[in-house]
């Protein structure tokens, strides 16, 4: 069988990661381009402003998409650039760059499939408490809703978030925008970015939008115990319930756990939990977008743990090779929560940290582990289709080396090379592979 002839294939990429143009043309300051500002917050002090300049330089990249055969780009719109104070009035020129990548894709018949909210929360609403204020799921249903009424009638496919475990990252471990440390703020606060994701979706039927369907994007890095002793699977399964199941059983089963109430109303950080707030969470979607890149090896002694990194499969980021990944990603949506909805893997790529090796001869960059990855994930995605999956596309990430949020450009995920002071795209070995496998599929 494999894949299907109407399957999906696409890259992905996010606003603040590549468009720049930072504060041009009325966009408001994001929370990321605040915290990046912030001295030590990311690598080299590197910020925002510029990334891959993408805001100028779509019809580059635009062509790129073209040649490279996708027929499906997952980007995100950045919220400060259409409502700079992330209320209100809508800035029109951030609105018109919308439309034109939006029209752009559909006169190269690829499929828009836009994110409303990719980590870049507006600074003017960060001023008045961020995600940890419960206004957010008004806050943000109201963006959605412009966003909707603006381009529902050409957009088939939305999510409303991206990997919200980020917001909770943000607000309790200070590794991402904004940089707070505040356990019960980053539980508060990841709380209401799932409810807000509800809002949306209920602004999202409010349009009868009946040529567009809605989902939201949650990765999972499933944690497996290094042994079978009962306290490395104690910690596998804590650290499940705290990563991504806090956010898979709200959306798909309307609750949380038991344990993690508990765990959380014993370390005094449990969220305020509003009546409503969890059907509202569980609101009906019509797909899951899964991000998943590998999983998480766990145990209490740490020497096994460095042990384990030092032997087995490993790619040259130091990175364990576990292209099964996803095939057990999808089991587990199917055996725990019994889903019945399509999925789509939306984010699954590999990063090389700086510069990758380039052949003398040819100039080509030879990023052979990328390709050793995403190969390796395609045939687990396959053999998952082949027992009747229902999995409808696959978008790579991402397009081009960006702005990897605090990594800055020291992580390079993408299959066309960035080079930073130019802007210049160069193709990797990695995206003429990508090109052809697409081809081969079709």
């Amino acid at each position: 069988m494999g894949f299907p002839k109407d399957f999906l294939w696409g890259v992905a990429t996010s606003a603040a990661q590549i468009e720049g143009a930072a504060f041009d043309d009325g966009k408001g300051a994001s929370i990321w381009d605040v915290f990046a500002s912030k001295p030590g917050k990311t690598f080299n002090g590197e910020t925002p402003s510029r990334a891959c300049n993408s805001y100028y330089m779509f019809d580059e990249d635009l062509k790129n998409l073209k040649e490279l055969g996708v027929n499906s780009y997952r980007f995100s719109i950045s919220w400060p650039r259409v409502l700079p104070k992330g209320t209100g009035k809508l800035n029109e020129k951030g609105m018109d760059y919308y439309k034109r990548v939006i029209n752009g894709l559909l006169e190269n018949d690829i499929i828009p499939n836009v994110t409303l909210y990719h980590w870049d929360l507006p600074q003017a609403l960060e001023d008045k408490g961020g995600f940890a204020n419960r206004d957010v799921i008004e806050w943000f249903g109201e963006y959605a809703h412009k966003m909707f009424v603006a381009f529902g009638d050409v957009v088939p496919m939305w999510s409303t978030v991206n990997e919200p475990i980020a917001v909770y990252v943000g607000y309790a471990h200070g590794g991402f925008a904004p940089g707070y440390t505040d356990e019960k703020k980053g539980n508060q606060a990841r709380h209401n970015i799932l409810v807000a994701h509800g809002n949306a979706v209920r602004a999202f039927r409010a349009e009868n939008l009946k040529n567009g369907r809605i989902g939201i994007v949650i990765d999972m890095w499933k944690r497996h115990a290094l042994t079978d002793s009962e306290e490395d699977k104690a910690l596998e399964r804590d650290e499940d319930e705290r990563n991504w199941k806090f956010y898979f059983d709200p959306v798909l089963k309307g609750s949380y756990s038991d344990y993690i109430l508990t765990k959380l109303e014993e370390e005094g950080t449990l969220m305020d939990i509003k009546p409503g707030d969890l059907e509202m969470a569980n609101e009906p979607i019509d797909y899951f977008g899964l991000n998943v890149y590998n999983r998480v090896v766990v145990s209490k002694d740490q020497k096994a743990i460095m042990d384990f990194s030092q032997g087995g499969n490993f790619l040259n980021n130091r990175t364990e090779y576990y292209p099964k990944a996803v095939y057990d990603a999808l089991h587990i949506l199917k055996d725990k929560y019994n889903l019945r909805i399509p999925v789509y893997i939306t984010e699954n790529g590999t990063y090389s940290v700086g510069e990758e090796k380039v052949n003398e001869k040819t100039g080509m960059i030879e990023d052979d582990d990328r390709i050793r990855y995403v190969s390796g994930f395609f045939s687990w995605l396959e053999k998952a289709i082949d027992e009747g999956f229902d999995v409808r596309g696959y978008y790579l990430w991402t397009l081009m080396d960006n702005f990897e949020w605090s990594a800055g450009s020291n992580y390079r995920f993408g299959i066309i090379h960035t080079d930073f002071d130019t802007c210049e795209r160069t193709w990797k070995k990695s995206a003429y592979w990508f090109r052809d496998y697409i081809n081969s599929k079709r």
